[in-house]
């Protein structure tokens, strides 16, 4: 059992790399703050500094700063992002919240964020909330009310569960401040999926505009089919996310070559280990994200016992340099109980897993920067058959 376990556990850090890392830096940024002699600087236009970067797939790009034009190349070497101006190079990496974080040899450092499609001015609402892997999507449970007026001038009104009181907001990049009356401030994050996250006391709570929500309450479930797997398991796929099977590796090699997919470890050998450890594994169009599903023997490992294997766990991740790992549990989704480890692994990303003991086997889900919204799906679809 712990010999599969550490076998396991080596794998489910696998991602697929340099061609997953070009997906994920291309595209606009904004400059959020920066850090000169160790003073941070935030709220930059206000203060007459505006810096975006756009970052083409074909490694060109273009920094603008206070409407001048520089253009710039990048590249990228082992996880970091190189980027090249007619001043010289700044190194990036891309940290686990989705910024780019450049650094000089001085140590002074430049943060971006992703270039916010759309202002977030509107009216939104609480449309779910999650905490320790339990996604809830009924929020007339909740017993919280939370909504959020943005006027497009900076003025607003917040109303919770504690009243209702006005507010003003700036946005910077995927960032929105609201400050209220009494002068604190709420720090909420715009999503790719278009929705607001506010982090309170470990639960991400999440709002929709109210358009959107509505038209949530209204629609109808995904018909898309569900993947049938040979280890005995069924899920759907979020919209655009792909298996990693021989169709999948086939693609990739038709799209970069042989040679540069094999470097990635994209080719019959990944297909192998995973058969050899029975493990499906799903990722996002954009390799930005992805997810696995391992069945093992249980052998005298049951939900009732299953607890106890925390230790395991610990030990064999903390060989690895990762010292955080937690489980907790158990939880109900779809009506199975499962159980959920959390952990920081490899350039800082936040993993959850799903423990579930079912027909004899051990079912592991890790899920790897996935999104809330993509989560809820995977987890609300999936079914030990």
């Amino acid at each position: 059992m712990k010999r599969m376990l550490g076998f396991f556990m080596a794998l489910l850090l696998f991602a697929v790399p340099a061609i997953a890392q070009g997906a994920m830096v291309e595209g606009d940024w904004e400059l959020i703050s920066i850090v000169i002699e160790g003073t941070t600087y935030e709220n930059l236009a206000q203060q007459g500094l505006v810096m975006t970067m756009r970052l083409e797939a074909d490694g060109t790009g273009a920094q603008t700063v206070n409407d001048e034009v520089y253009p710039c190349t990048w590249t990228e070497s082992d996880g970091k992002i190189l980027v090249e101006d007619a001043d010289g190079s700044m190194s990036y990496v891309l940290q686990a919240d989705g910024t780019l974080l450049g650094e000089d040899a001085a140590g002074d450092t430049m943060t971006f964020a992703r270039a916010a499609a759309d202002s977030v001015a509107g009216a939104w609402e609480l449309t779910a909330a999650e905490a320790d892997g339990i996604i809830i999507t009924d929020t007339s449970t909740l017993d919280v009310e939370l909504s959020l007026l943005l006027d497009a001038d900076g003025t607003g009104m917040l109303t919770s569960s504690e009243g209702e009181g006005a507010c003003t907001w700036t946005q910077s990049g995927s960032t929105v401040t609201v400050m209220v009356e009494n002068g604190e401030s709420c720090s909420f994050t715009l999503q790719p999926d278009g929705t607001l996250t506010w982090v309170l006391n470990d639960v991400t709570l999440v709002l929709s505009h109210t358009d959107d929500a509505a038209a949530a309450i209204a629609s109808e479930p995904s018909e898309s089919a569900a993947i049938v797997s040979d280890y005995g398991f069924s899920v759907r796929l979020p919209e655009g996310w792909l298996a990693v099977d021989s169709e999948y590796v086939a693609q990739i090699v038709a799209s970069v070559g042989e040679e540069i997919a094999s470097a990635n470890g994209i080719d019959q050998s990944l297909l192998d280990q995973l058969a050899a450890a029975n493990t499906s594994l799903y990722c996002a169009a954009d390799a930005s994200a992805n997810f696995n599903v391992v069945r093992e023997p249980a052998g005298d490992v049951t939900m009732d016992n299953f607890a106890l294997l925390e230790s395991h766990y610990q030990e064999m991740l903390s060989s690895q340099g990762i010292a955080d790992f937690e489980l907790s549990g158990p939880v109900d989704i779809n009506g199975t109980s499962y159980y959920v480890g959390t952990f920081t692994a490899q350039a800082g990303l936040k993993q959850k897993q799903y423990f579930c003991v079912a027909n004899g086997y051990i079912y592991t889900l890790t899920l790897t920067n996935v999104t809330d919204s993509d989560a809820e799906e995977i987890m609300q679809s999936f079914e030990i058959l």
